[in-house]
């Protein structure tokens, strides 16, 4: 570990660094993934799902990272310390750089959203974000990163996503407490706020390729830059937030200019 302010300016080097990925199956999470891969850091892929955890790491093989997975709910408190122990198991080292990416939409009124519906919707965008980054700053003495999965949601209101918005006005926010709450430890605390993004949330409840078309035409029409956002892209503002030790408390719009307008 690096004491705090040895770093010199210097940017954060993620070979032989764990990191920690939610909803690492697909999109966001799994580009993620890819592109720390590359910078061979050794991975733990979190999702629901075992199958599409091992299809994540089967794709990863190529890049030849050192890669466990661990599969389970993020809604629950005591799977936040399973995950961190599973990577001192799995590579005899603690979790230095945690992206939380893990989550869920759903397209309502306010006065449409059900109790059910706004509870799973704060659970996996706000309690497991906010579970799985007290765990990892437990675990680890100093010198990390935590990025968040946002949206441009956060910053302003969108007609039928009520739960959504306001879950991650919430992320925002916590966001911003906890780089205050951190910063003696040197753990830098950031999020991303993509907009639109070629992902399978984009797409959630549009289950024909004419539906998922007009959605991306909607989208397009509304992005100052023209296009949606590719996952990709999003992956590489996640990993300049962990790299950067001087930028903590930010949350960094990966819109196309949607918010600037």
């Amino acid at each position: 570990m690096s004491p705090p302010n040895a770093s010199s300016g210097q940017p954060r080097d993620f070979k032989g660094r764990v990191v920690l990925i939610t909803g690492a199956g697909s999109g966001v999470g799994l580009e993620c993934a890819r592109v720390f891969a590359a910078q061979s850091a050794k991975l733990l892929l979190v999702g629901r799902t075992a199958d599409k955890l091992e299809a994540a790491v089967a794709e990863l093989s190529e890049t030849r990272a050192q890669t466990a997975i661990c599969a389970g709910d993020v809604t629950d408190s005591t799977f936040a310390t399973t995950a961190m122990e599973a990577a001192q198991e799995a590579f005899n080292a603690p979790v230095e750089v945690l992206v939380n990416n893990a989550g869920i939409i759903v397209r309502r009124d306010a006065v449409d959203t059900s109790d059910d519906e706004w509870r799973a919707v704060m659970q996996t965008n706000v309690d497991g974000v906010f579970y799985l980054s007290r765990a990892f700053a437990q675990q680890l003495v100093c010198d990390g990163a935590i990025v968040n999965v946002s949206s441009a949601c956060g910053a302003v209101g969108a007609l039928g996503l009520a739960a959504y918005c306001t879950s991650k006005g919430a992320l925002n926010q916590l966001t911003r407490t906890m780089a205050l709450e951190l910063a003696d430890k040197q753990i830098n605390v950031n999020a991303v706020a993509p907009g639109a993004t070629n992902s399978p949330m984009l797409f959630s409840e549009h289950a024909t390729q004419a539906a998922t078309d007009l959605v991306v035409e909607r989208n397009q029409s509304s992005i100052p830059i023209g296009d949606v956002a590719q996952p990709e892209e999003v992956a590489r503002a996640v990993v300049f937030l962990a790299t950067e030790r001087h930028i903590t408390g930010t949350i960094l719009s990966v819109d196309g200019g949607y918010t600037a307008t």
